[in-house]
């Protein structure tokens, strides 16, 4: 319920929307050089290890080996066919690289009480305990766990059984609780090995009667998220990019190649089902030099604050030297990233990693400007999860969709890019000797096979105006306000606000159960000529428990007329925002539509301006009304500014 809080910080978020405008008529800012992360001393962390010896017992939960109908999962995933237009124009890239899949523990296994672990005490009186999962012939496994809020002085390890496996933690056993309560599960880090051994700490006192894990699932791993070859040939070859790939050490080695090369990692990801991925991305600097690790991909990579949070990063997995095989000094993080922004139809994301990157990592430069036709563009990647890639060539111009998207295009003369380096960022060469980000791979047909194929990438462009919070804090020259989208998925709803303490509120768990989906639409904070005040209504929890947002004066006031009791009038003015034509139902140059849907079987409506989100809606009247202006068959309800 968000009533209550707003209207006890209404003075406040006035106040908050006010200063976030107030940059208007400020020359935008459309380009950052880059920047070496210089890691401070306190994230330099030595080398975990497990509290317990090998040999100490442990409980174990042991899976039968993968039935072929399993192994067969990963290839599945890896050649599903397009069937529209957009879906074609990607190829086989268009997608992340699936390189696992998830597993069930069998029911009467998944409920472990913890105080039934072999406990062992330590020489500081603290006590540790072991858990073991198996599934035979795993690259690696990452594990889901469920676990209520307990005693903060309880943490947990990870690690595999691999050689050299790395040990990951301490965790503390409520971020487990937590991601729990907002995400259903907490994922593991990526664990290499077929043997994933989870280490219970507790210190002295703490208690740990009653405590109930849950263990409802796997991930299992053909390959790991650093493997030179894959181990299972009948999975499209994972991990063996094709002969014209080039490394990216067997170029020459400029200090704008070197810098650029630190700011890419290749990404490791698991959904709710248990389905792992791969796919690339870069690290972007801000305007300011924060050192915020601010990260950048494609949505068909990222499209959930749930993917998000399953992040682990692979830094540095570059060739030794030019075409070695030998396993480079790589660092693998797995604190995963907050979700911010991204969009479905023009295929970017943006998070930002919860840890910082490792040490000699760099942040990218970036450029919103036009590419220009025939100019000179390359892109460093993870095809098939290999070794970082380089291919080179010219950009031929854009690429426009039926939807209303487009985007930078690619042929390369030297190498391509494969599954795996989708979200790899499209770069130019600025004169002052650094490479700029311009888009993330959408997907196309470029391949060893088809060396004259077209990829597609997304822009830096669209990106920016709707996320200059982050990327240009305090650069603001539209003088808008993001409308911010969440989700709710215990009450089904959706959720938007354009008030920077709300939106605090809804991010930090002061309104419990709301995550963000990524979408987000440009408003205004105060009123600019032609447009209106948008005024908001709360439908009492006893009648709905949800919100309602117009921009018709009008409609305002017949709603508070016909609905006096079950909703609530809470604001004239939240945020203002342009009409469409009542009639044609179009919107002003400069503006894009907003379409709202009535959800009919949970009384919330959704806002949106994404293409992909308003045709499925439409695709489902028992559930979702269109409701706007114009003959349709769509109904803009407002108009959304473009920005700059």
């Amino acid at each position: 319920m968000i009533l209550n809080p707003f209207r006890i910080r209404a003075l406040a978020v006035l106040c908050s929307l006010f200063i976030a405008g107030i940059a208007l008529g400020a020359a935008p800012i459309t380009a950052v050089g880059p920047a070496e992360h210089k890691a401070a001393m306190s994230e330099r962390k030595l080398a975990e290890s497990l509290m317990l010896p090998a040999a100490a017992a442990a409980t174990r939960i042991a899976l039968p080996s993968p039935s072929d109908t399993e192994r067969g999962l990963v290839k599945a995933q890896n050649t599903k066919a397009g069937t529209v237009q957009k879906q074609l124009a990607k190829g086989l890239k268009g997608r992340p690289l699936a390189i696992g899949y998830g597993r069930n523990i069998a029911p009467a296994s998944q409920r472990i009480s913890l105080a039934d672990l072999a406990w062992q005490t330590l020489p500081d009186g603290s006590r540790a305990a072991k858990l073991q999962i198996v599934s035979p012939d795993a690259a690696a496994l990452r594990v889901a766990l469920q676990l209520a809020a307990t005693d903060p002085d309880l943490s947990v390890r990870f690690s595999g059984n691999a050689p050299d496996a790395e040990v990951f933690g301490p965790v503390p056993a409520n971020t487990i609780a937590d991601d729990t309560a907002r995400f259903g599960v907490f994922w593991s880090p990526t664990l290499d090995g077929d043997v994933a051994t989870i280490e219970f700490h507790a210190d002295a006192g703490a208690r740990i009667g009653g405590v109930t894990l849950v263990v409802p699932r796997i991930a299992h791993h053909v390959i790991t998220g650093a493997a030179l070859k894959s181990p299972d040939k009948t999975v499209s070859d994972i991990g063996t990019s094709g002969a014209c790939n080039v490394d990216v050490t067997c170029v020459s080695q400029t200090t704008a190649l070197a810098n650029a090369r630190k700011s890419v990692a290749q990404i490791l990801f698991t959904q709710e089902d248990g389905v792992s991925y791969l796919c690339t991305g870069t690290l972007l600097n801000d305007s300011i030099t924060s050192g915020t690790p601010y990260f950048f991909t494609a949505n068909h990579c990222i499209n959930s604050a749930m993917a998000a949070r399953t992040i682990n990063t692979y830094w540095f997995f570059d060739a030794v030297s030019c075409g070695s095989q030998t396993v480079p000094a790589y660092v693998q993080q797995g604190s995963g990233a907050s979700l911010l922004a991204r969009s479905e139809d023009w295929d970017w994301a943006l998070v930002r990693l919860n840890a910082p990157p490792p040490a000699g990592a760099f942040f990218s430069a970036w450029n919103s400007a036009v590419v220009g036709q025939t100019a000179t563009v390359s892109v460093i990647h993870h095809p098939q999860g290999d070794l970082k890639k380089w291919a080179q060539g010219v950009s031929p111009g854009y690429q426009a969709f039926s939807d209303g998207s487009s985007f930078i295009q690619a042929r390369y003369t030297t190498g391509t890019t494969e599954g795996g380096s989708s979200g790899a960022a499209l770069l130019t060469l600025n004169g002052g000797g650094f490479y700029e980000v311009r888009g993330a791979l959408f997907g196309g047909l470029a391949s060893c096979q088809s060396l004259s194929g077209i990829d597609v990438y997304s822009r830096i462009d669209n990106l920016l105006p709707l996320t200059r919070q982050y990327l240009t804090p305090g650069n603001n020259p539209s003088s808008t306000v993001v409308a911010v989208e969440f989700y709710n998925a215990a009450l089904r709803h959706y959720f938007i606000s354009t008030a920077p303490a709300e939106i605090n509120d809804l991010d930090t768990g002061v309104h419990v159960g709301w995550e963000r989906t990524g979408f987000r639409f440009l408003a205004y904070a105060t009123q600019v000529a032609g447009t209106s005040p948008v005024c908001r209504f709360y439908r009492a929890p006893a009648y709905g428990d949800s919100h309602f947002y117009s921009a018709s004066p009008t409609e305002c006031t017949a709603t508070a007329a016909a609905h006096p009791v079950d909703w609530v009038y809470e604001s004239p003015s939240v945020f203002y925002i342009l009409l469409p034509n009542t009639t044609t139902g179009g919107c002003p140059t400069g503006t894009l539509p907003v379409w709202r849907f009535f959800n009919q079987l949970t009384t919330n409506h959704r806002y949106t301006t994404d293409v992909t989100t308003r045709d499925d809606m439409s695709s489902q009247p028992s559930t979702w009304i269109a409701e706007g202006y114009g003959p349709g068959p769509y109904y803009p309800i407002m108009c959304t500014p473009v920005g700059s």
